[in-house]
């Protein structure tokens, strides 16, 4: 649904703006709405629950559980889908690995949105506006995400890769590899993540699980309509920058 103000909600329920006023406070308080920069209001994915009811993420979710399946039984690896939350990332949905020895993460959990590769990918991704505010609010904050110019080239190569794999700031030896997904437009609206750990039971090493884990939000996104927007970038050599190469 778009952003709405407060007048545009108290006309659609037929009630006066004062009445609409307290409202809106205590929701926005509580996390259930937020304020865009225009001073619209827009529903938050705070609770998993009201994210589950949200009607892109149900969406999203719908297309990416049977490809993350696969992809957790095809790379021994756990995975999980994100999607940015005002300033953090939001886990929506988590595929365990197959072994029994295994790193993931808690559905419905928040981390600040550098802390993590998910984040890091929707950030650059985000517009500019967009991404320059929230990247001033880390800086000025003093949140331990390094400088402005150390933050802006982490996102800036981001931006130009396409994804991002680095060692994760959480778990030591377990290497985050973080792919893209997009909707019928082109926009980037989740992060599909594998985060590798090495171990001697696991059959695939790092170049095969980034293949896979590319290839499967390749496939969410086509599911979303995205597929003449992912041919036209695999048409461009600047965007298929791969890491492995000799």
């Amino acid at each position: 649904a778009e952003p709405l103000t407060q007048t545009e909600i108290a006309a659609g329920l037929g009630r006066s703006i004062h009445e609409i006023y307290r409202i809106l406070l205590l929701l926005e308080k509580r996390g259930y709405i937020f304020r865009t920069q225009s001073d619209r209001f827009r529903l938050s994915l705070k609770l998993f629950e009201l994210a589950h009811m949200h009607p892109p993420v149900n969406r999203l979710v719908e297309c990416a559980l049977p490809v993350m399946r696969e992809l957790s039984a095809n790379t021994d690896q756990s995975c999980h889908l994100v999607v940015r939350e005002g300033e953090s990332a939001l886990v929506v949905l988590q595929i365990d690995s197959p072994l029994p020895m295994r790193y993931s993460v808690a559905l419905g959990s928040h981390f600040p949105i550098l802390e993590t590769s998910s984040g890091a990918v929707l950030l650059a991704h985000s517009n500019q506006a967009e991404r320059d505010r929230i990247v001033e609010r880390i800086v000025a904050a003093g949140e331990g995400q390094g400088t402005r110019a150390e933050i802006e080239a982490r996102l800036n190569e981001v931006a130009r890769l396409g994804y991002e794999m680095r060692p994760s700031l959480a778990v030591e030896a377990c290497t985050n590899v973080s792919m893209p997904v997009r909707d019928h437009t082109g926009a980037v609206i989740a992060a599909l993540t594998v985060p590798f750990l090495p171990q001697k039971a696991a059959r695939f090493d790092r170049e095969t699980i980034f293949e896979r884990a590319k290839a499967a939000a390749e496939t969410i996104s086509a599911a979303l309509g995205a597929g003449e927007i992912i041919a036209s970038s695999r048409a461009d050599p600047e965007r298929r920058d791969y890491p492995f190469s000799n």
